[in-house]
């Protein structure tokens, strides 16, 4: 049982990313990025889940709206070499705990574009759940830390691993 706070598991995530020096150590706490799905293959209830992410997240797609309601940024942009990127996660605090709520993703992803302006690209679920949460029929993987569980959803750029993958090919860490 996890008796942290908020801001605790914050500093933790925060913390855990920075010792793993964005490594695939980090990496493999997120999953593999091998995820089978795409958006072909998405069930009814997946597609109702993205489109509620996207409906939810679209005032979002501005970096300045996330931060001014709260999301801060917990680590660098986080990549796995030959596996692809992530990008830089912003979460909000007061969202993180043991439940799961398609309306309110715990974690957005951001990736800069060509001109270096932030753009979202996927959101993630951050659990503290007793057991291994899922929505939409999908099973979390392990989170970053121990005692927690995630699920990445590339709702604003296509990832040819899936929908629900880890890790985008498509995407490298800005030098």
């Amino acid at each position: 049982m996890l008796h942290r706070t908020k801001k605790g598991l914050m500093s933790m995530l925060a913390a855990g990313v920075l010792a793993a020096g964005f490594t695939p150590g980090i990496a493999s706490a997120h999953g593999g990025g091998d995820d089978d799905d795409n958006d072909r293959k998405l069930t009814s209830q997946q597609r109702k889940l993205v489109n509620t992410l996207r409906d939810v997240t679209e005032e979002y797609r501005s970096l300045a709206e996330a931060k001014e309601d709260g999301y801060k940024r917990v680590t660098a942009c986080v990549e796995k070499k030959g596996v692809g990127a992530m990008g830089f996660h912003y979460a909000k605090n007061s969202l993180i705990d043991g439940k799961t709520d398609a309306r309110k993703p715990e974690v957005l992803v951001y990736m800069p574009d060509k001109q270096g302006r932030y753009k979202l690209v996927a959101v993630e679920f951050l659990s503290t759940a007793k057991t291994r949460p899922e929505i939409a029929g999908l099973k979390f993987e392990n989170g970053p830390f121990p005692g927690t569980f995630a699920l990445h959803a590339w709702v604003w750029k296509e990832n040819p691993a899936g929908m629900f993958a880890a890790y985008n090919p498509d995407l490298r860490c800005p030098k």
